[in-house]
């Protein structure tokens, strides 16, 4: 029987890719919807919107304010979406018996750990953005049985981030291109991930009909700090750079950023293997056409 899955933020990094991983597909009927259909900043609008759907089995939620300084300066956005709508769903889901999906985020930590946190590990967020998705993980714990939270850290995709103009690697690729020397955090160390990634493990829980509910970490294997991240993206796309190590105290940022985020995907390994960081750039880059498939660049 053909499951019905609405997707929300179908326009976004990682909603693209789920996109893309579920189309052509026979046993899924995808429902993509976006910003532009439906505002989830609108809180109340969220029930009577998906009660229009008619039934689905799954409902997946790409949505998030995640421009972590834009949090710091408007608190109650980043409550309404993502915590307040998030309630939101979930309250329809347990009225509709439908399976929740949701994403979180490394920054529901606040690093003081120096190994990989566990899904077990205690939240303690740093800042506006970790603190309403936390609380969205709450609510959803609190409504449903039925839900799986995906912790992801450090997202990039081919689409690009919209709330943040596309993602660092792009930027950092940008600059070296332009000539310009650049300096990088070297300080802050987490695990980037790449949503195609995030995206297959999202259809491998489908596809197998998991029923182990709850949180799992789903990021790139391994950890780096943004300056490792640059440098093998330069090594990897074959450009000459000029990049300095600067630690996080030189930047003047409102938002304050765990200083080690690591996350640990013991837990989804069985079910979905989520490759080591390097391999997931080198795909990326691949994809995006700078670096050729036998490993040149172009």
């Amino acid at each position: 029987m053909m499951k019905r899955i609405v997707l929300l933020g179908a326009n976004g990094q990682l909603g693209s890719d789920i996109r893309s991983v579920f189309a052509g597909t026979e046993v899924y009927e995808l429902i993509p919807l976006t910003r532009e259909q439906l505002n989830v900043e609108n809180t109340e609008s969220v029930i009577p919107f998906l009660e229009n759907l008619g039934h689905f089995d799954v409902l997946i939620n790409c949505t998030a304010f995640h421009n972590t300084e834009e949090c710091e300066s408007d608190p109650l956005k980043a409550l309404m979406v993502n915590s307040i709508a998030v309630l939101r769903m979930a309250t329809f889901c347990k009225q509709h018996d439908v399976t929740m999906i949701h994403f979180s985020t490394d920054y529901v930590f606040d690093g003081n750990q120096s190994s990989p946190y566990t899904e077990e590990a205690e939240t303690h967020p740093l800042n506006v953005y970790g603190s309403t998705k936390a609380a969205g993980e709450k609510a959803i714990a609190a409504y449903l049985d039925r839900f799986f939270i995906f912790r992801v850290s450090s997202l990039y995709g081919v689409a690009g981030s919209s709330g943040k103009g596309g993602n660092f690697i792009e930027t950092m690729i940008r600059l070296v291109k332009q000539g310009k020397p650049v300096s990088i955090v070297n300080d802050v160390v987490m695990s980037p991930t790449y949503t195609l990634d995030v995206a297959q493990a999202v259809k491998a829980f489908l596809d197998r009909n998991v029923a182990d509910y709850g949180i799992y970490h789903c990021s790139g294997e391994g950890g780096c700090s943004w300056y490792d991240l640059a440098v093998e993206t330069f090594t990897l796309c074959g450009l000459s750079y000029d990049a300095t190590p600067i630690p996080s105290s030189r930047y003047e940022a409102k938002c304050k950023r765990p200083a080690y985020s690591v996350l640990d995907n013991g837990k989804i390994s069985s079910i979905y293997s989520m490759p080591h960081w390097k391999s997931s750039l080198k795909a990326y880059l691949t994809q995006k056409g700078y670096v050729t498939e036998t490993g040149g660049t172009q």
